[in-house]
């Protein structure tokens, strides 16, 4: 069989024009619009701070902070010891024996109960270290505890019945006095908003009134 052989044939396209050929230069451009996120219709006056991001915590319907105020007690916000809350607020169940408030209440009450409104936010009592942070505290609800060292005591601070996630520390932190520990709610083993508040000397519950106040300069 004879090879037969190959044709060149030439081939020509017609030039594009000079718009066109400077529009294929001109790089893509993409339109983008600034993103949002919703997260509720209220967010509390309240940035959480964790390893470099902050988050608001939302809250609930019908939340109400310091929507109850009272001359209960005198906060200083220069003291080195302080209250859970920056002025005075009603005591919805004192420390003590007590008519239980609910049939699975106990009849004595190793805290005090503070109602300054559902969202309230709560400070630390003094410097100290957190022990516990939970949203899964039984009766308690959602609750911290932190230990300090005050004049040379252990003394412990609780705070229950808080927002489910509004806690603001983690355990093992070091907080400090006024530091945000998390809302006050209605989580847990509890009849209504409030702050259940306990101070532990070398771990026993007294009554917050009587000790708190020679420790809070006013």
């Amino acid at each position: 069989m004879a090879a037969v052989p190959a044709l060149a044939v030439p081939l020509s396209f017609p030039s594009p024009s000079p718009a066109v050929a400077l529009a294929a230069q001109q790089p893509e451009t993409v339109s983008s619009q600034p993103q949002s996120l919703t997260v509720g219709d209220r967010v509390a006056p309240v940035v959480l701070d964790r390893d470099g991001f902050s988050a608001s915590v939302p809250l609930p319907d019908g939340a109400e902070p310091y929507a109850f105020t009272a001359a209960t007690f005198v906060n200083d916000p220069a003291s080195p010891v302080q209250w859970p809350f920056t002025t005075g607020v009603p005591v919805s169940s004192p420390f003590g024996y007590r008519i239980p408030p609910c049939s699975s209440c106990s009849s004595y009450h190793n805290g005090v109960d503070l109602t300054p409104g559902m969202g309230t936010s709560i400070q630390a009592m003094a410097d100290g270290v957190v022990t516990v942070a939970t949203d899964e505290g039984g009766s308690y609800g959602t609750y911290v505890v932190i230990q300090h060292e005050i004049d040379g005591q252990l003394v412990e601070s609780l705070y229950a019945h808080l927002i489910e996630g509004s806690i603001a520390l983690e355990v093992g932190e070091r907080v400090r006095v006024g530091q945000l520990v998390g809302l006050v709610g209605n989580t847990g083993l509890s009849t209504g908003a409030h702050l259940h508040f306990e101070v532990r000397p070398d771990g026993e519950p007294v009554d917050p009134f009587v000790w708190l106040p020679p420790r809070v300069r006013s």
